[in-house]
């Protein structure tokens, strides 16, 4: 029986049409990387990590430093991107989750190790969840406290109070959350929230952001989902996405495709220990 006790990271990185860059990030995390979604229209990767804490602390550590000598999320190739993710720093979200002989107090600790090294390098972070001791505050929450949920983020929008290349991150501890994303064929956004509303009503423990984007020259809405109950019969990717199915399909529209940016909580522990031999 393995006695390690794991964690699990899935870094969101506001970089990934820059192959070079892309590679020394991923040759970074070595035999933990359990995943890569690398998404060069938002010029967003993820990145799902999977080791003993100080390995994870190590790793990011050592992303930050590739980041701080290549990526200036106010650089003048990001003037006029209009397909760039919402973001308000460059390791934009760093969610630490249990996964095996772990809890979500081991999460916690390295969450808040993680936001020690970052802040060594006038990196300014933000906790949420568990790793916030004082107000134990969602990633929402924190979020609405910047300019994250602002449509049509410009360089300004983006220029909050934070490291002068890096922006600012936000780094939690919570059980894991699978990221789900849909794509819909229209660019009328006040369609598409009645859907949103209905998804949220389900109380299945589903977070919602539609935004608006065009994709293939055709636009676009993407509604992004936080499935915090994937396991969850009714908070499944499977569920939502027939739901919503329906939905659509009521308003004259459809869905285009639909992804996952990290891998299901159940595959993650054998894909590691595939990794580690």
């Amino acid at each position: 029986m393995m006695k390690s006790k794991l964690l699990v990271c899935c870094l969101n990185i506001q970089e990934a049409r820059r192959s070079d860059v892309i590679a020394k990030i991923i040759g970074a995390c070595s035999a933990n990387l359990v995943k890569s979604f690398i998404d060069p229209f938002y010029n967003r990767s993820n990145l799902t990590i999977c080791g003993q804490s100080k390995e994870l602390v190590a790793i990011v550590d050592e992303i930050s430093d590739i980041a701080l000598l290549n990526i200036n999320m106010n650089g003048s190739d990001r003037d006029e991107d209009t397909t760039m993710h919402h973001h308000i720093g460059v390791l934009d979200n760093i969610p630490v989750h249990p996964l095996h002989n772990t809890t979500l107090q081991d999460a916690a600790r390295a969450a808040i190790a993680i936001s020690d090294k970052l802040n060594s390098k006038q990196i300014p972070t933000l906790l949420y969840g568990a790793a916030d001791k004082i107000l134990g505050k969602s990633l929402v929450q924190v979020r609405k406290s910047t300019p994250f949920f602002e449509r049509g983020q410009s360089k300004e929008k983006r220029a909050v109070v934070g490291h002068p290349t890096l922006g600012i991150s936000v780094v939690g501890a919570v059980p894991y959350v699978l990221s789900f994303n849909m794509v819909i064929n229209t660019n009328d956004i006040d369609r598409i929230w009645p859907i949103v509303h209905e998804i949220r009503n389900r109380k299945h423990g589903i977070q919602v952001m539609p935004y608006t984007n065009v994709f293939n020259s055709q636009s676009i809405v993407e509604v992004a989902c936080n499935l915090t109950k994937p396991d969850c019969v009714q908070g499944s990717s499977d569920a939502v996405l027939g739901e919503v199915n329906k939905w659509v399909a009521e308003l004259g529209l459809r869905i285009l495709h639909s992804y996952s940016t990290n891998p299901p909580f159940d595959t993650v522990l054998d894909s590691y220990l595939r990794l580690v031999g």
